[in-house]
This record gives C-alpha cells, structure tokens and sequence, in this order.
C-alpha cells in the first residue's frame, strides 16, 4: 500500500528540516527546499512534524519574527522564521518560543480556571462535580507556576517576562481571596 501524499509532504519536510537543524527557516525557505508550494499543504506538514518531533524528543520551534534585521521581505516587514532543534540544543531563540508557549499556556489555564469555577458554581450545570475538579486542578497549576518567581536574565531577556510576572501575580492574589471569603 502506497503512502498518501500528505505522509509524503511530512516525511519530505521532516528530513529537509532534520538537514538544516538549528538554522532559521521561514515557509518559503522550506517550500523552497521540499518543492511543495506554501500554502495549506505546507502548513499541515509542519503540523505534522511539530507532533513527530516531539515524540522523538526534539523541537520544532513555533514561528517568530527573525531576530536577524536582514531577513527582511520586500515590504521589509520582519519574516517569520522557525528553526528544527535536536534533542538537547537551545538558545536565546528557544527560551522566547518557550516563554512564548508559557504565557500562552497561563493565559489558557487563566480561561480555564473562570470558566470552571463559574459551572462548579452553576446551579443548572451539568457536571458541577466534574467542574469543580477541573477548577482545582487549575488552581493548583497556577499554585506551582506562581511559586516559580524569578527568570533568570540568561533565560529570557527582562521585557518579556512582564505580562507573565503580570498575570502570575494577579492570579496568585486571586487564589489567597477564597481564603477569606466564602464562595
């Protein structure tokens, strides 16, 4: 049996990425590489590599401006780039997609956290219980994320950690408010 041609886009992607491990590729540069035009195709093999290389341990980075003033495109707007990183490599430009994920994430854990507590609350819900659970996993989360209170300079640089030190302490009062008064 054959293999279908979105399996061949992938594996095509996988093993240009894999060559140019650790460079700043944009979609073009890719499509360049793997002659699959940039479009909707290409964007869904770099789904499925993202997946695959996290299962094997390794990284494909999320896409972000280049920090490289020339790469520039002809509007000269900064070009979106990301970069295939082997297990046990990293840099500057990983703790920025990292930190990116993280505020991403408490952002997603924030929602969570409202949306949860106001259907445990909920008369008329119905999984108030399960509600509750949820609300509490996601209060405990943000317990152990707020415990976390400096990032070192080497990590990320100062100006992107303020909306996550931002959201963690707003968060964290929110936590001690239960304490005192009654839900």
């Amino acid at each position: 049996m054959g293999w279908t041609q979105a399996e061949n886009d992938v594996a095509d992607v996988m093993i240009w990425l894999r060559c140019n491990h650790g460079r700043e590729v944009s979609y073009a540069d890719i499509a360049a590489g793997v002659d699959i035009p940039d479009g909707h195709r290409l964007r869904r093999a770099v789904r499925g590599v993202r997946v695959i290389a996290a299962n094997r341990g390794d990284r494909l980075e999320m896409f972000q401006p280049s920090a490289d003033p020339a790469r520039r495109d002809p509007a000269r707007r900064r070009v979106f780039v990301t970069r295939y990183m082997r297990d046990g490599h990293g840099d500057e430009f990983s703790a920025r997609d990292a930190m990116s994920a993280a505020r991403a994430a408490m952002t997603s854990v924030k929602d969570m956290h409202r949306a949860t507590t106001f259907e445990a609350a909920n008369t008329r819900s119905i999984a108030r219980t399960e509600f509750a659970t949820m609300a509490q996993a996601a209060d405990e989360c943000i317990t152990k994320v707020a415990g976390i209170e400096v990032v070192g300079p080497q990590a990320v640089r100062r100006e992107n950690t303020g909306l996550l030190a931002e959201m963690i302490a707003d968060l964290e009062a929110r936590l001690t408010e239960p304490a005192t008064s009654p839900r």
